[in-house]
C-alpha cells in the first residue's frame, strides 16, 4: 500500500539530522546522540534543566527541489509528545543547495517520556498553499527515560512462584508469562516448576545446555509475539496517518514491521496492519508473517539447526562407543 497524494511531492529522501544538543546552554555529550538509531538519550542529565535545544538540519536533492512544480517551499521541524499532547513547529532557515538549518526547543514542563522530532516541507502547488510535499524519511526521538541512545530495550525477567503470587496463581502450571500491560514489559518465569530454574540458570551437562538454548529461544519467540500483539492494539490510524504508540511498543513495532512488509515504509506498513486488524480479517496471513518475524528476532532457526546438529553428533558418538 502506497500513500497517494493528489499533487506532486518530492520523490527523493528528506533527511533529518540532529547535529548538536544543548542543555541550558551546555553542550550535551555526543555519545548520547545516535545518528544510526536517530535517538537522543536525555535520562543521564543530572541537573534540573529548563530547556533543551536541538540543532537540526534537513537536506533534500537540490535539483529536484528546484525543478519541481511547487513554489516557495519552506521547511519546519515538528515536535510531538503523545503523553502530554504537545505539538510544536519550528521554522528552519534555508541555506541553499537543498539544505535547511535551525533548532527546536524542548521545555521541561511540556515533555515526559519521549518526544518525536519530525521535519515537514510545505509549499504552494498549482496555486494551493500549505501543501505537504516532503517529510523526513527517519524521524528522531528525544527520550527522557533512557540512558543509552538506542531504541532497542531489554526485557526484565523475574522469577516468581506462580501458585503463591496473587496475579499469577491462575497460571500456576505455565512455565512463563509476559506482562505487557505495565510501563515496560516484564517476563515472569515460574520457579515452582521442578528443575525449570536449574536448567535455565545452571545447566552443567551438554544435554542440559542444549535444552536451555532451545527453551530460551522459545521463550524469546513467544515474548516477541506477545509484545507485537500488544503494540499493534495500542496503535491507531487517523485520517490515513499512523499514530505510533510510543515507548517500548513503538520500539517493538519499528523492529518487527520491516519483516512483515519489506517493500513499503514503516508508516505505510503500520497503516496496513491496523486496517487489517480493524476490518477483522481472519489473520492467517498476518499470523504467518508474525511467526516469521518472531523467529528472526529470537534466532530460533539458527538455534534449532544447531540443536539438531548437536543431537546428531551425540547420537553418532553413542553409536560408535
Amino acid at each position: 500500500m502506497k500513500t497517494a497524494f493528489p499533487y506532486p511531492i518530492l520523490v527523493g529522501d528528506v533527511t533529518l539530522m540532529a547535529n548538536e544538543v544543548w542543555v541550558d546552554n551546555i553542550k550535551l555529550n555526543l555519545n548520547l546522540v545516535s545518528d544510526e538509531e536517530h535517538v537522543i538519550a536525555l535520562h543521564s542529565i543530572k541537573r534540573d534543566w529548563d530547556e533543551i535545544r536541538v540543532k537540526v538540519s534537513v537536506t533534500v536533492d537540490p535539483d529536484e527541489l528546484t525543478a519541481g512544480v511547487w513554489d516557495s517551499p519552506v521547511c519546519m521541524a515538528v515536535v510531538r509528545n503523545r503523553k502530554t499532547n504537545v505539538r510544536l513547529s519550528f521554522p528552519l532557515h534555508y541555506e541553499g543547495a537543498g539544505c535547511w538549518n535551525g533548532e527546536v526547543e524542548l521545555r521541561r514542563g511540556e515533555h515526559v517520556g519521549r518526544c518525536e522530532i519530525d521535519a515537514w516541507i510545505v509549499a504552494e502547488v498549482n496555486g494551493v498553499g500549505g501543501r505537504l510535499v516532503g517529510r523526513a524519511e527517519n524521524r528522531w526521538s528525544a527520550d527522557f527515560e533512557t540512558k543509552q541512545p538506542t531504541r532497542q530495550r531489554s526485557i526484565k525477567m523475574i522469577w516468581k512462584d506462580f501458585p503463591d503470587h496473587p496475579s499469577l496463581k491462575e497460571f500456576r502450571d505455565d512455565p512463563w508469562i509476559l506482562d505487557a500491560e505495565s510501563g515496560e514489559p516484564v517476563l515472569y518465569l515460574n520457579s515452582s516448576l521442578e528443575g525449570f530454574r536449574a536448567v535455565l540458570d545452571t545447566a552443567s551437562s551438554a544435554e542440559r545446555k542444549l535444552v536451555r538454548e532451545v527453551m530460551a529461544t522459545q521463550i524469546a519467540s513467544e515474548a516477541w509475539t506477545a509484545m507485537f500483539n500488544s503494540a499493534l492494539y495500542a496503535s491507531v490510524v487517523e485520517d490515513g496517518e499512523p499514530e505510533w504508540p510510543g515507548g517500548w511498543q513503538e520500539d517493538v513495532l519499528r523492529r518487527m514491521i520491516p519483516d512483515f512488509f519489506p517493500d513499503i515504509s514503516p508508516d505505510e506498513a503500520l497503516v496496513e496492519l491496523v486496517n487489517r486488524r480493524v476490518r477483522g480479517e481472519s489473520g492467517s496471513d498476518l499470523h504467518a508473517r508474525l511467526m516469521h518475524s518472531a523467529t528472526l528476532h529470537s534466532k530460533k532457526q539458527k538455534t534449532v539447526a544447531s540443536a539438531v546438529r548437536t543431537l546428531a553428533r551425540m547420537a553418532e558418538v553413542r553409536d560408535n562407543s
